[in-house]
This record gives structure tokens, sequence and C-alpha cells, in this order.
């Protein structure tokens, strides 16, 4: 669903009355071929925070260094906290369920990573009216004025408690904070 003045109603009433996921995803890397490391999500249902969800996978390529010194999560960690893929892709579908706001600051990111691992790693993914919503467009809509949309140059203008860590859950709670201030204030 984009980011309008049409469906700005529908995302209140997801926040108000409804049930809401948020989810936020850490990576090898930024490329087609690189896979989650670990997925997080945060369930709010009529706006309160019901349960969380924290998931590393022990993915099946390299590690960008990059990525590595972003969030922190090395291979040698993944291999022993990990879960295999399919596992964890599961495990989040089994969260997620259905008639829900799916949530996530640059949608398009992650969901493009979901999509490429249930591809990749043949897990069918059909959920039943999941409606998805990106924070980074909402601020954009909300918030015109801001220099940066970066979820981290978010939460200090928005009054936010949170912190942008690259670890998941960290930046899953801080996206839920931008989702419910943004639909809150305006």
């Amino acid at each position: 669903m984009r980011v309008s003045a049409t469906n700005i109603p529908a995302f209140r009433d997801y926040a108000r009355n409804g049930r809401v996921v948020v989810f936020d995803t850490e990576t090898t890397g930024c490329t087609v071929h690189d896979e989650i490391c670990q997925i997080a999500a945060a369930e709010y249902v009529n706006g309160e925070q019901t349960r969380t969800l924290s998931v590393y996978v022990c993915p099946t390529c390299e590690m960008n260094p990059f990525a590595e010194q972003i969030h922190g999560l090395s291979m040698d960690f993944l291999a022993e906290q990990g879960v295999e893929p399919v596992t964890a892709l599961e495990t989040f579908f089994d969260f997620l369920g259905q008639d829900v706001l799916l949530v996530a600051h640059n949608n398009r990111f992650d969901m493009g990573m979901l999509q490429r691992e249930c591809a990749k790693f043949d897990v069918v993914f059909e959920p039943e009216n999941v409606e998805t919503c990106d924070t980074l467009a909402l601020s954009r809509y909300f918030r015109p004025d801001l220099k940066s949309h970066a979820l981290g140059n978010l939460l200090e203008p928005l009054g936010i408690d949170g912190v942008n860590s690259h670890d998941a859950l960290d930046d899953t709670l801080a996206c839920a904070g931008v989702f419910f201030k943004l639909l809150e204030e305006r």
C-alpha cells in the first residue's frame, strides 16, 4: 500500500484497532546474492505491543565485511546461534499470520530480501490479508522538512526513545516508534 492521503486512515485504523507487525532484517550484504542473517518482528494489537521475535540465521553465502562491520554479526556467531534459513522464514511467517499491516523502514529492501530468500530456499509465502506500510515513505510524507529520513535520524526529531543499532530487534522497535508517532501526530 502506497502512502497517500487516501490510505492514511487505513494505517491509523490498523494502528488503533487492528494488528500491526513491524519487522526488520539484517543481511550479509546488499546484493541479490546476499541473504538474511537476522530477522526480528514486534506485534502490536490495538496499539499495544504483545510479543516480539528475533531469529539469527545461518546464511549459506559469505558475509560481506562491510555488512559485518555495520551489524556486528560474524559467520562464527551465526554458525553457533543461527538456524537454517527455511526455519527462520517459517518462524517469521508463523509469527506474521494474516489480517495484518506489515511495517518496515525501507520496506522495499526488506520485502525484496524475503522474496529472494523464499525463491532461493523454495519457501512458499502466500499471506492472506497482509497490507504493507513503509515508514520511510510515511516520514517523507508527514515530515518533508527533515533533511534525512534514515531511521536513526528520525528518532530525536520525533521524540522517540530507542536506538538504530543495526540489531534487527532494536531497529524494529525504533521503526514501530516512528510508525505510531507519525500516525498519532498528524
